[in-house]
């Protein structure tokens, strides 16, 4: 079976779990009042990860920041996560904003998943590829636009 594939057969699986669940996700955020500096941070992250794909592609991205945060594997900040190294590839770049809709979207978007309004699309997922290529040791947990999640096996 192709690695797609099984993506495919997982990701229907996953998904009538996760309509069983009510995401608590982003309830910790909003309980933690959330600097500028933090949300600007995850906005970045969406819009140079994903400001080419559809709001589902960027939430995931999203998702994906904000579960690292919580685990204890990666930085306990949102700017922590995305400024660890070789985490993010045009961090090292320093590029600057040339969409200003496409980071206004994602500014959006960040905040609508800090206060709540978005289930996690990306199903507890810790990584995301463009690649399609399944790292070591994880399992894909939906494939949106051009890029796959995964999170680790248990």
């Amino acid at each position: 079976m192709t690695s797609i594939l099984k993506c495919a057969v997982l990701v229907l699986s996953v998904t009538l779990t996760a309509t069983l669940h009510a995401n608590s996700n982003t309830k910790q955020y909003q309980e933690q009042n959330l600097s500028k500096a933090q949300i600007e941070c995850l906005s970045k992250a969406a819009y140079f990860e994903s400001k080419g794909e559809s709001d589902a592609g960027m939430l995931a991205v999203i998702h994906t920041t904000l579960n690292r945060v919580k685990d204890a594997r990666f930085p306990k900040t949102i700017c922590g996560v995305v400024y660890q190294k070789s985490q993010y590839s045009w961090v090292k770049h320093n590029p600057k904003v040339k969409e200003k809709e496409q980071y206004e979207r994602a500014k959006r978007l960040s905040q609508e998943v800090v206060d709540g309004k978005h289930k996690d699309v990306s199903r507890g997922a810790l990584y995301f590829n463009s690649l399609h290529k399944q790292p070591r040791g994880t399992v894909c947990t939906v494939r949106i636009g051009g890029h796959s999640f995964y999170k680790p096996i248990k």
